[in-house]
């Protein structure tokens, strides 16, 4: 008769017992179970592991900056740059900004009007805006008490009387003009030191819209960006890239499963003044519609009633300048605004301040929510923007945008000195 498979395994496990406790009952058995438990733990403590190569890249470095430098334009174009807020000025404050390769200071005089000017004193170099006060329509030095006006003029040195006006113009500072809009403070820059060559006029209507209380303020944010002040507004030539990086819906948690379709159309030279298309060559017209969203990217999953709802929603940008952007977001409740102004700190270091307003018959909630959503799509482009270079000669195809219109518009804001300006900052 045939073992049945039971007695088998007992008698097996019966024999492997017995073996194992002969063997640990002898000395060599054991030294073969030490040696063996030894080799097990030197594997698996000691034998390396493959791992992951170490990243080297770093887009701060002096290396990738000087990369930067022999690819794109100078970091400092020519137009009007917001400086400062009008709060930075109150009760008599001395406001320093570093920005455009040099160091300036703001304040406002008691006839009320800001001005903005060279930071260090002409006599012994004292920086103006540690100390520096602000008396009657001047600001007084710190050091020696020298007092300069608004036009950087010299007024008064507390210890002589002998103010010639040799004097006054060995002294006087470089002074900048300067606007205010919104309660901003803007200074026009020209590497050549030549007037401004045009004056700001897209959001005189928002101003006076505000100032009426048929808009209200929504929320303001400012962030820091590690690239050059060209990428923002290069997105206006480059309607693929609406459909790979701006395709998630800009909200956290949804933007993996839910994606749009965007429709874009650029003119340069064009802009909107005061809700009217004007032709003026500083300016560019920028219209944007979402034409649905899709579960996934899939046209053949569409999210229910995403495009009706598309269909009532208007972007319109008009760029005012290479770092000014006016936003309209047109909505059946009513339309929300946005001012956005980009700030060369260094070459390659932004800082972008947006502003929302929107018509009082746009309810505060949707308006702020609205406003953080556009901040989450400014920050899509981010990892692309602070880690990329530019092409002066891309490889173009069928499909891309009118990147040659685009550089020939940016193009006008540089001029023969434009490379000198900040070397001291980044050699150019």
């Amino acid at each position: 008769m045939a073992p049945r498979a039971d007695d088998v395994q007992t008698v097996a496990s019966g024999l492997l017992t017995a073996g194992v406790s002969t063997l640990c009952d002898s000395k060599l058995g054991r030294y073969a179970i030490g040696t063996a438990c030894l080799a097990a733990a030197y594997n698996f403590l000691l034998t390396p592991k493959q791992q992951k190569t170490k990243e080297h890249f770093d887009n701060r470095s002096s290396r990738f900056k000087a990369l930067q430098q022999k690819h794109f334009p100078p970091g400092f174009p020519n137009t009007w740059h917001a400086v400062c807020n009008a709060a930075d000025l109150t009760d008599g404050q001395v406001k320093s900004i570093s920005a455009l390769g040099t160091e300036l200071v703001a304040f406002r005089g008691a006839d009320g009007k800001a001005a903005v000017l060279d930071a260090f004193c002409p006599h012994m170099g004292a920086h103006l805006g540690f100390g520096g006060q602000v008396v009657g329509n001047t600001i007084q030095c710190p050091f020696h008490g020298w007092s300069f006006d608004g036009s950087g003029t010299c007024h008064r040195i507390p210890y002589t009387t002998r103010l010639t006006e040799e004097v006054k113009e060995g002294a006087k500072i470089k002074a900048y003009e300067t606007r205010e809009l919104l309660g901003r403070i803007f200074i026009w820059f020209d590497a050549e030191g030549r007037p401004p060559q045009w004056d700001l006029a897209a959001g005189l209507d928002l101003e006076e819209a505000v100032t009426r209380g048929d808009c209200y303020p929504v929320a303001m944010r400012c962030s820091i960006f590690h690239q050059h002040c060209c990428e923002m507004h290069m997105n206006s030539a480059d309607p693929f890239h609406f459909q790979t990086l701006h395709a998630p819906l800009p909200i956290p948690g949804l933007g993996r499963f839910i994606k749009g379709i965007h429709r874009i159309r650029t003119i340069y030279g064009e802009g909107e003044i005061r809700g009217k298309v004007e032709k003026h060559q500083h300016l560019t017209l920028f219209k944007e519609k979402t034409m649905g969203l899709y579960l996934f990217g899939k046209k053949r999953w569409p999210v229910p009633f995403s495009a009706t709802v598309a269909q009532l929603i208007d972007t319109v940008v008009t760029f005012e300048g290479p770092n000014m952007m006016h936003f309209k977001l047109i909505t059946p409740l009513g339309t929300i605004r946005q001012i956005k102004t980009i700030l060369p700190i260094e070459p390659f270091k932004q800082q972008v301040e947006m502003y929302w307003y929107a018509e009082k018959s746009v309810p505060r909630i949707i308006a702020y929510l609205l406003s953080l959503i556009g901040k989450v799509a400014l920050e899509q482009d981010l990892e692309v923007w602070e880690n990329k270079l530019y092409w002066k000669e891309p490889v173009l195809v069928e499909g891309d945008g009118p990147f040659q219109e685009f550089f020939d518009w940016y193009g006008q804001f540089y001029s023969q000195s434009s490379s000198q300006v900040g070397r001291h900052q980044l050699e150019w």
